[in-house]
């Protein structure tokens, strides 16, 4: 009879370690640590469209399915610009048979020079997958005035931050300029798998 109690009570107890270790996985996944800073809860990314370096007609819901890279710059840049597409064309090299989850996007800040054969070539030296997109001064400034974009007057500007869009098309971080491609992976990793 004591046996069974004992049985009964060693029982209950690995029951009852199963139930906290199911609380503690659930507890760590509700906290997880991004590298980007969070914006909390996502916010609905507004939707634009704006010619691509092919002349194409091309809006961010186009992409909606994919996780959204967007950066604001000019091709003239000679630092934060090129800098950044680097990464995010590292991002793409290290993420192998993942990166088609993702899609780069720069806006231009500097429409008078980056036409769509300038952008074009610009990006080319980085990854032939990403999409450069221009417009008239116009339909650029109500984009920049949407991502709080703040734009000079030689299309130089003072925001450097890539934006991260998920695939139903809500903002889910941003990374400043100096972030570094395994922050960007790390993240994304934990992205892919609560998808």
């Amino acid at each position: 009879m004591k046996q069974k109690k004992w049985l009964w009570y060693l029982l209950a107890c690995l029951a009852l370690l199963g139930v906290v270790a199911v609380i503690i996985y659930y507890e760590i996944q509700a906290k997880q640590v991004y590298h980007g800073s969070v914006i909390n809860p996502p916010a609905d990314a507004v939707d634009f469209t704006l010619t691509n370096q092919k002349n194409e007609s091309t809006s961010l819901s186009d992409f909606r399915g994919k996780y959204v890279l967007l950066f604001f710059g000019f091709t003239t840049c000679t630092d934060e610009c090129p800098a950044t597409m680097g990464v995010l064309m590292q991002l793409r090299d290290q993420l192998k048979d993942q990166a088609d989850k993702i899609q780069v996007v720069f806006v231009t800040t500097d429409p008078a020079r980056d036409t769509p054969e300038v952008i074009g070539e610009f990006l080319n030296r980085f990854d032939s997958t990403f999409v450069g997109l221009t417009g008239s001064p116009t339909d650029l400034e109500k984009v920049w005035k949407d991502y709080g974009v703040t734009v000079m007057d030689n299309g130089e500007t003072h925001s450097t931050f890539v934006y991260l869009i998920d695939p139903e098309g809500k903002f889910r971080l941003t990374y400043p300029f100096d972030t570094l491609v395994e922050d960007y992976i790390a993240d994304l990793k934990l992205l892919f798998k609560g998808s």
